[in-house]
């Protein structure tokens, strides 16, 4: 599986990587390093997440190689230039940042690629805590990832788009959300947001240990109009 990789590593995390790509791999390994310990102060799981291995990958083909026969995930051949991370599980398959330039849509931004690690650290302990990840919606775990990775906070990628809403008046309703992939990415991070300022870090909790079957508004006992109203107030006071 990992013919020519080299690989370095502790006993909870693991970044395999091909020679020429040492400075980044060390850089991944940092990041996860020091995000394990911050993602499981925040979720509290009963028993700590397994190792993580990442694998950073020099080139498209390898991408869509290990997408398929590490993670078994089912992947279009060659994979859209705009994906270029994939977790399942504890497992993780990211495009090397010196593949970026001729293998995806993004140029390569330091702090963006460790959001964009974190991101799918998120994404990981979710997958390990939650009853039925197949259930969760969308907007609620790209929100979740997008939020807690800071890239809502610091990249106008994906602070933007909600941004220039709010001060348009395009807001869209929990259902666009809730269907749209493009606006779960863009305001599932408000969602999730508002969700933690209003019932606090001990609801996010419960959602993400115990909703089994992604109804999260069901599982909050509030009726989603009211509460899509006291988002849409929430948003207009700016104060996320």
């Amino acid at each position: 599986m990992f013919n020519g990789y080299l690989k370095l590593g502790d006993q909870r995390v693991e970044v395999w990587y091909v020679e020429a790509e040492h400075e980044y791999a060390q850089d991944a390994f940092d990041v996860l390093q020091a995000g394990l310990p911050r993602m499981t102060d925040y979720f509290r799981p009963a028993t700590p997440l397994p190792k993580i291995t990442a694998v950073l990958v020099p080139n498209r083909d390898e991408f869509d190689r290990l997408v398929r026969d590490l993670l078994r995930i089912e992947i279009e051949i060659p994979s859209h230039p705009a994906r270029i991370a994939q977790p399942q599980r504890t497992d993780m398959v990211a495009l090397s940042p010196s593949a970026y330039a001729e293998h995806s849509t993004y140029d390569y931004v330091p702090e963006a690629f460790r959001r964009l690690l974190v991101h799918e650290m998120v994404h990981m302990m979710e997958e390990y805590l939650t009853p039925d990840m197949e259930t969760t919606p969308r907007w609620w775990s790209e929100g979740l990832a997008v939020y807690l990775s800071g890239q809502s906070r610091y990249e106008e990628g994906f602070r933007g788009p909600a941004m220039e809403g709010v001060l348009s008046g395009a807001i869209p309703g929990f259902a666009e959300i809730d269907t749209e992939v493009r606006l779960a990415y863009d305001w599932g991070w408000t969602i999730v947001r508002f969700l933690e300022a209003e019932h606090g870090q001990e609801m996010i909790l419960r959602i993400v240990n115990e909703c089994a079957d992604g109804d999260i508004f069901g599982f909050l006992g509030v009726d989603p109009s009211v509460l899509e109203q006291r988002w849409r107030r929430w948003l207009l006071d700016g104060d996320y």
